[in-house]
């Protein structure tokens, strides 16, 4: 039988495919995934390397790749996880690949020269999680709507030095139409931050329309396989939750495609037993991240209504410390014992960024507008 030739060069060249990216996501104590969209299909892997200052080509680093029942695949979509690291330890890593010039012949595939994709200006690099961490620092935004030049005007005094992640808290696009679409808006903003800060995606109700919905969650895997999950940042652990739309299955805008409340369903089930893990239950602060808030207002609609009903005693129970929300654009402060649910809830508004430091003594909040302006503070 004749062996499949993947045609290869020896010499690292310096055009990039890059289009969108890198940015991280799923990161854990020992592991992240790094993603990318390149604007031709391409074979491409990872390099990583400690951050100690050596240069990355001193010697050969360790590669990985993304592969389907043992053969590495290709496309425009890149994914690859990163696993055996150690806790709340930085790396570097940068992207290599090669442009598929021609996939006429099975048993030949013709590639161009092996070039050197990552952002040559900036070193790429991540920290893991680390549960001991005394500190959890992070950024939360929220209901961009496709407003890129305010999106990158919020992210923008990020001190990428001092912070674990970035929460994007659901609606930074206002439909998921197109997927090439939701990757830009998503990421283009915050290209600086996102290939360096790890991504906690909670996603919002308008992800969840557009041809291409089914297909935003390859943009940020996460443990479970779900757009639920949790992870555990120094004292503080996370729920991540999913809403879904905010109307009945059966309003009009969803033309019968909606089974939303089977899912929330599940979801509540997985949220069950999620509340009892270990990890979730020793930390000293326990916080909720999801777009659509546990409110119970007159006129609320469909889903928070819901939500509030079958989520909040589950969270209460749990022994939560705050829920962060969005949904509404606009700052909303609700109390402990307020509006349906026995925890405090804030609702960052579409126009702020929301800065989130965590120890095991409490919780301090802050909001600023694009100007850099301080607008709203809270503290437990």
């Amino acid at each position: 039988m004749v062996c499949a030739l993947l045609v290869m060069t020896a010499a690292v060249a310096n055009a990039s495919n890059l289009l969108y990216g890198p940015w991280v996501h799923n990161v854990d104590e020992h592991g992240f995934t790094v993603l990318w969209v390149t604007a031709e299909p391409s074979l491409d892997y990872v390099e990583i390397a400690p951050d100690d200052g050596s240069a990355f080509e001193a010697k050969a680093r360790p590669r990985y790749y993304q592969t389907a029942n043992g053969r590495r695949t290709m496309g425009r979509y890149h994914a690859v996880r990163i696993d055996g690291l150690e806790p709340g330890t930085s790396y570097r890593y940068r992207l290599v690949g090669k442009v598929l010039t021609d996939g006429s012949n099975p048993y030949r595939l013709v590639f161009g020269h092996l070039r050197l994709i990552s952002n040559k200006k900036r070193t790429c690099k991540v920290r893991t999680l680390d549960a001991k961490a005394e500190v959890c620092r992070f950024s939360q935004f929220n209901d961009i709507h496709f407003n890129d030049a305010r999106f990158t005007a919020l992210a923008k005094p990020v001190d990428m030095d001092k912070t674990d992640f970035i929460v994007l808290n659901g609606d930074i696009v206002s439909y998921s139409q197109h997927i090439d679409s939701v990757a830009k808006h998503s990421i283009v903003p915050i290209t600086e931050q996102a290939e360096r800060l790890p991504i906690v995606y909670a996603r919002g109700n308008h992800e969840g329309r557009g041809l291409d919905f089914d297909k935003v969650y390859s943009l940020f895997p996460t443990s479970t396989g779900e757009f639920w999950y949790s992870f555990r940042q120094g004292p503080a652990a996370f729920i991540v939750l999913d809403g879904g739309e905010d109307k009945p299955d059966g309003s009009h805008e969803y033309a019968g495609t909606a089974d939303y409340d089977a899912y929330r369903q599940r979801e509540t089930e997985w949220l069950k037993q999620a509340v009892k893990d270990p990890s979730f239950v020793s930390a000293p602060v326990k916080i909720c991240i999801v777009h659509i808030p546990t409110v119970a207002y007159k006129n609320s609609w469909y889903s928070q209504l819901w939500i509030t009903e079958n989520w909040a005693p589950i969270l209460e129970k749990a022994g939560i410390d705050l829920m962060l929300s969005a949904h509404h654009h606009k700052w909303i402060c609700s109390e402990a014992g307020q509006d349906g649910k026995g925890y405090p809830l804030l609702v960052n508004s579409n126009m702020e960024r929301m800065d989130v430091v965590v120890t095991k003594d409490g919780i301090d909040v802050k909001t600023y507008d694009v100007n850099g302006n301080l607008c709203h503070t809270w503290k437990k």
